[in-house]
């Protein structure tokens, strides 16, 4: 669909609301535009357009109405992951992380649907998790919350899409640690978390570990950690070091509690252990 076809902010805002509202349903306009014309402006600086309609019809559109076919949603994860999913990564205070933060919460919802109906093909599932990493490894832009604009939370957002890749059940567990060092070195990122990152982060670990990966894998990296913050003490400016050493800090306080609440005494002793040498 050309962009000549793609409804203007204000007329799909006025469109949205009215679908929301239940004075229209989506079979009674041009469903298909109206889908592409959310795609198209799922990254708009308009915080109640992006967040209160585009996501939140999306959501019911796939999650509660089930309402798009299985061949729109594997078209719809195509195109996010073609077009939108790293529109301007590299940008650290642009308006292309909505875009880019906004994407993942999109993967996040088509995958939840893949798990119960699995009308990915294998190939669109390998590529997926593919860019969710290299996105996840690329993202610097960790801004939460941004001044009239809303929230982006790009990385709270991709840890909620591989929140959902890692409860799927054609992810093998030789995948398991990939995934686990990829969510562990973003913690170790040299800018300050300030809207509950490690929270986020957190939940994929936990679904790994409900999935079986064993234990131990993190211990190791545990026991590697004064290692590789001296390291990184060597190779950063000291006020970005200590923001590393802050968000590892605050990351395995969070870690700790939740241990306590998923009753794995082993794990949490290895925690607490590493909070004591950093």
């Amino acid at each position: 669909m050309n962009e000549e076809t793609i409804y203007q902010e204000r007329d799909l805002k006025l469109m949205l609301t009215d679908i929301r509202d239940g004075t229209v349903r989506l079979q009674e306009l041009d469903e298909e535009r109206v889908i592409q014309s959310m795609l198209h402006h799922i990254g708009s600086t308009d915080a109640e357009l992006r967040d209160q309609l585009i996501y939140t019809l999306f959501y019911r559109f796939i999650i509660e109405d089930e309402h798009l076919t299985n061949e729109q949603l594997t078209n719809l994860s195509n195109t996010t992951l073609k077009y939108h999913l790293f529109h301007g990564i590299g940008e650290t205070s642009s308006d292309t992380v909505f875009t880019r933060a906004f994407s993942t919460l999109l993967i996040a919802l088509i995958l939840y649907q893949d798990r119960q109906q699995e009308f990915l093909s294998e190939p669109n599932l390998e590529m997926l998790k593919a860019k969710l990493l290299a996105y996840l490894d690329c993202e610097i832009d960790t801004r939460g919350y941004v001044p009239t604009k809303g929230w982006a939370h790009a990385i709270a957002h991709v840890a909620d899409a591989f929140d959902e890749l890692v409860l799927h059940p054609h992810l093998d567990e030789t995948e398991f640690v990939e995934i686990l060092e990829a969510l562990w070195d973003k913690v170790m990122f040299p800018t300050v978390y300030l809207h509950d990152e490690d929270e986020r982060l957190l939940n994929p670990i936990f679904a790994l570990l409900e999935r079986g990966m064993d234990e131990h894998e993190i211990v190791v990296l545990l026991d590697g950690l004064p290692a590789q913050l001296s390291a990184q003490k060597q190779q950063l400016e000291p006020e970005h070091y200590w923001h590393v050493v802050h968000n590892m800090k605050t990351f395995l306080k969070s870690f700790f509690v939740k241990l306590y609440d998923a009753n794995r005494p082993m794990l949490q002793t290895a925690v607490f252990e590493t909070l004591k040498q950093i």
